[in-house]
């Protein structure tokens, strides 16, 4: 298990954790969470299949960033891979943010021996399902329920403390070399209807 099926990757992004990150979203997600702002990375479908060694090679060259977040889809449904690329990225001096749908009880009851791996290797945690009813403008989390929990010192946060510019944090628009424009963050669904009528003209 040493390859990724990757739904998207972002070089760098400062919504996506503490700081200036680079960001793996995972294709593959059982959640089904209503209102997910993900749900095109729900499907267990072959996206972008890639090596751990060239995901690595991929990433570590990028200048300025803190760290990686592993995001989705469900990162600990690919959670061995994720582990051993963790590996390579905290002994560059990288710190890890992965976010997931499960709980901190179901993640510690999982016989999933990539689990406990992948914990290993994360700074910051975030975790809990995405519940639509309980959402809330926050710019680590989408929801109240969810929990976010340091695993190491590496990642500074206390509170709304480690994101810059916090109340204006949670959309990211970057416009790819293609053309592509990729939003990420927690837009509400007023902005990505707002943006939507925009692009289109209307």
């Amino acid at each position: 298990m040493s390859r990724l099926n990757l739904a998207g990757f972002l070089a760098r992004s400062e919504v996506n954790g503490p700081g200036t990150r680079a960001v793996i979203w995972v294709q593959g997600c059982s959640q089904r969470c209503k209102g997910c702002f993900n749900p095109q990375f729900q499907p267990f479908s072959p996206a972008t299949e890639i090596s751990v060694d060239d995901l690595a090679k991929r990433i570590l060259p990028i200048p300025d960033i803190e760290g990686v977040t592993f995001s989705g889809g469900e990162p600990f449904l690919q959670a061995g891979p994720l582990a051993k690329l963790g590996e390579r990225l905290r002994m560059a001096g990288l710190t890890v943010v992965t976010y997931t749908g499960y709980t901190p009880g179901q993640i510690a009851e999982g016989n999933d021996p990539g689990w406990p791996a992948l914990l290993a290797v994360t700074d910051l945690l975030i975790a809990g399902p995405y519940n639509e009813a309980c959402a809330e403008p926050d710019p680590l989390k989408g929801s109240a329920n969810q929990q976010v929990i340091s695993i190491s010192s590496k990642v500074r946060f206390t509170g709304r403390a480690g994101i810059s510019n916090p109340d204006n944090s949670r959309t990211e628009l970057t416009i790819t070399g293609d053309g592509s424009v990729i939003t990420t963050g927690f837009p509400t669904p007023d902005f990505v209807k707002k943006v939507t009528a925009r692009c289109r003209g209307t």
